[in-house]
């Protein structure tokens, strides 16, 4: 229980991280204009809404721990690749396009994935939860998981405005968030194989 809970928090923190510094990405490329903000907002809870989607589908079928902290490993990956296409992707094509839809081509080319995986644990863990505790219901599972993914969410965001962006550059905040993310991931693969009789786990 904790191990899932930790990990939504974490996960409700990534996509804040990434949401607030996708627009600094794209700020030297489009501007901090009304299109860049609105871009990255828009793609980004238009892939939060397929990523419940899928996630949910995906649990309901296979509810498994296993697949839950694989989904986190991808997700890091995801993740990092965006420092790939800040380096590479987003220097070549930006100054081809508009400033006004440069920035909705570029968000959804960039942070669409990373969102959507990141996405996709709450149902997965809400689902997990549910399992292991099915006497509690569905809402208690729900509210746990969405109470600590908005926390980490608030934590997300100010933590990127007050502290990330101000101290570290923009590469080493995606490096870090991909490379926890992954690291998060294998741990809890690692510990789900040590406790099969808590979660279902199975393949």
């Amino acid at each position: 229980k904790l191990g899932l809970l930790l990990s939504v928090t974490l996960a409700g923190m990534a996509v804040l991280i990434v949401e607030i510094t996708a627009t600094r990405m794209l700020a030297p490329f489009f501007g901090n204009s009304i299109f860049t903000i609105s871009s990255v907002i828009g793609i980004v809870l238009a892939a939060l809404g397929l990523g419940y989607y899928l996630g949910g589908s995906l649990a309901d079928r296979k509810p498994s721990a296993v697949r839950f902290f694989s989904l986190i490993v991808v997700a890091g990956f995801s993740v990092l690749l965006l420092q790939f296409f800040n380096a590479i992707l987003l220097p070549g094509i930006a100054y081809k396009l508009s400033l006004v839809n440069g920035p909705l081509i570029v968000s959804l080319l960039m942070f669409f994935l990373p969102a959507m995986f990141l996405a996709m644990l709450s149902p997965f863990a809400i689902t997990l939860l549910h399992a292991r505790a099915p006497d509690r219901g569905v809402g208690n599972a729900s509210g746990l998981v969405f109470f600590w993914s908005t926390l980490g969410s608030i934590a997300g965001s100010l933590g990127t405005g007050f502290l990330l962006i101000p101290h570290w550059g923009i590469g080493s905040i995606i490096v870090g968030v991909g490379s926890g993310l992954v690291l998060l991931g294998g741990v809890g693969l690692v510990m789900t194989r040590k406790v099969p009789k808590i979660l279902p786990v199975g393949l």
